[in-house]
């Protein structure tokens, strides 16, 4: 069952990058067809992200409260009609550009929906396969990035009449939008198990005076588990922003590259990020923790930023240009699925957050989308220098000082995150009616009993070598807080999570 879900979200996941980049390379040419100016192309661009941006709390909190099946069919419905507002604009003569507007609105709003896949691994899985699948999940969206060029090769000629409007290689993009998510919204309903609502039963005092938003609020800006992840994937996506964004005139300045030479580029781009999560997926797997891939990620990618800064000069060599490049994009696959996960250990460890995952999964994906659509003004205006002005520099970089903000993000989040430290375990809280009952029910007292961790989507019972750990999806005594017991069973003792040395209790004399 597991498997299909992965199948879904995976099929998602692909779509959503495909979407994505087979609008980016033609939407300047089908605005300008349509009458816009470079205003309405800049205005059209930054709607899809400041969209989806708007629809990930919206998603995420309805995950919450309903599941996850009816969020994913409303949102990829969005999606579908994004699809054909934009495929269809040329024939409305006075509303063409609004409707293309509209359409990327739809489709920013149906996207949305990535972080809904991140809420579903975080509670349908235990924690120690979440970095290994969210790996999965964005080494599939690597390859929809490196693939989406061919459909544009493919609708490069096309030509044609359908009900009376005619399509040809810019709003035949629609189209495509139009098919590739109906086929994923038919997978998903197929494939993907729901999950039920994730409403916490109970409230303590403070939960009844204190709203959901105010709470979670409360807990990025006083936690610095919960806050850090926040941070981290701002910089992640606004730093692959940057490279997206300047790439381009830079290069041209500096080695006279045209369009070609930059689409390569990207795409091995593209390539080594998909290595990266491959090679976090095994590493994980391996047993490294997710702390350390993390770390390991920040200093990459800020040793990347910085040999960004000091090589791109005018009339540098290739190799000047492109090692940087793929230097930190090797590093982005180890802050993704890494700080997501950490992000989800330390949400599942506060008890207060109880029923409310999924939106703290929306507002981490926030965060990245923030990142998403400062960045580009940011580069172009504070970061770039225009030709002109490498002219009368004294060094002939491509670059103002400002630019150094990219590895200084990176380098300051390190630090963030050495000075706090990895997530501890989640230890639940008990009763000692809970207690005793669970160490005396099935003869746990006197024996040793081992059990894997029971998720949503997997219920199995497994035999280990050694202590496993236990999370238990049964309702415990009305007393405790909710949430899952992370408990492993010691012959004569019941000890905290997989290896706390902290006893509950000790029966041994």
């Amino acid at each position: 069952m597991m498997d299909h879900a992965v199948l879904a979200l995976a099929t998602l996941g692909l779509v959503d990058s495909i979407s994505f980049m087979i609008v980016a390379p033609s939407l300047a040419f089908y605005v300008e067809k349509l009458g816009g100016s470079q205003d309405a192309y800049g205005f059209i661009l930054a709607v899809y992200s400041f969209a989806s941006f708007c629809g990930k709390p919206i998603l995420g909190r309805w995950s919450d409260a309903q599941g996850f099946l009816v969020p994913y069919m409303i949102s990829i419905s969005l999606s579908n009609l994004g699809g054909l507002l934009y495929a269809v604009a040329p024939a409305f003569t006075s509303t063409q550009l609004t409707l293309v507007a509209l359409g990327r609105i739809l489709g920013g709003l149906g996207r949305a929906n990535s972080a809904l896949g991140f809420a579903y691994v975080a509670r349908a899985l235990p924690a120690s396969e979440r970095t290994s699948v969210t790996a999965i999940l964005g080494g599939v969206q690597m390859i929809g990035m490196a693939i989406a060029p061919l459909f544009s090769a493919l609708l490069a000629n096309v030509k044609f009449d359908l009900c009376g409007i005619q399509f040809d290689n810019l709003n035949s993009v629609g189209l495509v939008l139009f098919v590739i998510n109906f086929l994923s919204q038919v997978l998903v309903y197929f494939l993907l198990p729901d999950l039920a609502p994730n409403n916490s039963d109970e409230a303590s005092d403070q939960d009844d005076k204190e709203s959901e938003w105010s709470k979670m609020l409360r807990f990025i800006c006083t936690i610095p588990h919960i806050g850090i992840p926040f941070l981290t994937i701002f910089t992640f996506n606004f730093n692959w922003q940057f490279i997206e964004t300047a790439l381009a005139p830079a290069s041209a300045d500096a080695l006279g590259w045209s369009p070609v030479e930059v689409s390569y580029v990207l795409g091995a781009m593209a390539i080594l990020v998909f290595l990266g999560m491959t090679s976090v997926h095994k590493l994980s797997q391996m047993g490294v923790t997710d702390f350390t891939l993390l770390c390991y990620g920040l200093m990459a990618n800020a040793l990347g930023y910085l040999l960004l800064y000091s090589s791109w000069q005018r009339d540098a060599s290739v190799a000047a240009f492109v090692v940087p490049v793929f230097i930190s994009a090797g590093s982005f696959a180890f802050l993704g699925a890494p700080n997501r996960s950490l992000f989800s250990k330390s949400v599942d460890a506060a008890p207060e957050l109880s029923g409310l995952e999924g939106t703290m999964q929306a507002l981490l994906s926030m965060a990245s989308s923030v990142g998403g659509f400062t960045a580009p003004s940011v580069v172009a205006h504070y970061c770039l220098r225009t030709p002109a002005m490498v002219d009368v520099s004294s060094d002939a970089r491509e670059f103002t000082p400002v630019a150094l903000l990219s590895p200084a993000l990176g380098f300051v989040i390190f630090v963030a995150n050495m000075v706090v430290g990895e997530p501890e375990e989640k230890v639940a809280t008990m009763t000692e009616s809970d207690e005793e009952r669970m160490c005396h029910e099935d003869g746990g007292m006197n024996g040793v009993e081992i059990m894997d961790e029971a998720t949503p989507l997997n219920g199995d019972r497994r035999n280990s070598d050694g202590d496993s750990p236990l999370k238990s999806i049964d309702k415990m005594h009305k007393s405790r807080r909710r949430s899952l017991l992370e408990t492993s069973y010691v012959r004569g003792s019941c000890t905290l999570g997989p290896s706390s040395e902290v006893d509950i209790f000790n029966t041994e004399t």
